[in-house]
Order: structure tokens, then sequence, then C-alpha cells
């Protein structure tokens, strides 16, 4: 009886020890398997997308208060979540710089955003821009902005997809010339 007992504690003992023991490969492989799970339900959400709503987004005065005075912006997205502001109208195949405005609550700071669109009735999904909302970079309180270059490569009515964190936190439709 006490052999059993020690041999099924052995097994216990050795069974825990190579549960939790770090395999290299398995891990890469498993960054590679969540990588392609996590593409798969982004290609998803953006079928969804290319039947959504392709109304142009509204274009908004949107005014901060610097130290040397008021400044004030004509901002395209929504006002209660993000929007970019910049040269506009915006000029295919140049690129140019926009700084994005975030209005919303929650905290994103140092969060990754990717900026990604896709051209109504195409189904290629482009990268845009890749970056982050720094602290330092707060405007006021619940506002923070953060500068870019855009370049859309045709005229058209773009959907701009913004991600922040990996999730789809707003989509922006413009009209590129």
């Amino acid at each position: 009886m006490n052999k059993l007992f020690l041999a099924l504690l052995m097994l216990i003992i050795i069974g825990s020890l190579i549960a939790c023991t770090n395999n290299e490969g398995e891990s890469e492989e498993e960054a590679t398997v969540q990588e392609a799970v996590r593409q798969v339900s982004t290609n998803e959400i953006e079928d969804e997308i290319l039947e959504d709503n392709w109304d142009l987004s509204s274009i908004f005065e949107h005014s901060v208060v610097l130290e040397n005075g008021q400044e004030s912006y004509k901002v395209v997205g929504n006002q209660s979540t993000l929007g970019f502001t910049g040269p506009l109208p915006t000029v295919a195949n140049k690129t140019q710089k926009y700084f994005w405005f975030y209005f919303g609550n929650e905290t994103i700071y140092d969060k990754p955003v990717d900026v990604k669109a896709i051209k109504k009735g195409e189904k290629e999904l482009i990268d845009v821009f890749s970056g982050t909302f720094h602290k330092g970079a707060e405007l006021g309180p619940g506002i923070v902005n953060m500068p870019s270059h855009l370049r859309f490569p045709s005229k058209g009515v773009w959907k701009v997809l913004v991600y922040i964190d990996d999730d789809l936190y707003e989509s922006i439709v413009v009209e590129v010339e």
C-alpha cells in the first residue's frame, strides 16, 4: 500500500513539473496559433464592415485651449470617441500629416493603436498607421492626441478602421480625392 501511495505521489509531482516546464518551441507554436485565431477574428469583423454603413463621417469643430490661446480644428470622426484633423480634403497618393484626437473615457495611454483602411467596393485591407496615445499628449481631461502620417493609394470612399489594443474601436468613413 505504501509503495502504491509513493508511486502515485511521484507521478503527481513529475506530472506537475512537466506541466510547468516552458518549452520554447511550443510557446512559439502557441503564439503562431493565437495570431492565426486573432487574424481569423479580425477578418470576420472586417467582412461585417464591408456590408456596414458607408455614409461619410461628420466633420466638426473642436477647440483646444493652449498656453498661447485657443485653437480650433476641423475634425473628421465621432465627437464622443475619436477623430482626426489635418489637410482636408484627403488627397490620394500623398503622405500627409494628421493628428488623432481621442475623446473617450477609457484609459488608452500606451496601448497599441493600429489604423487600417478598406476602399468601398474592394476587399483588400491596408495598413495605414501604427502608434500610441501618450499621457504627455493630453490636451485636457479625456482628450489626448497622436500625430501620424496617412497615405491612401487611390481616390474613392475609404473606411478607416481604428484598433486600440487589437480591438476595433471606431470606424471613420472619408472621401479621398
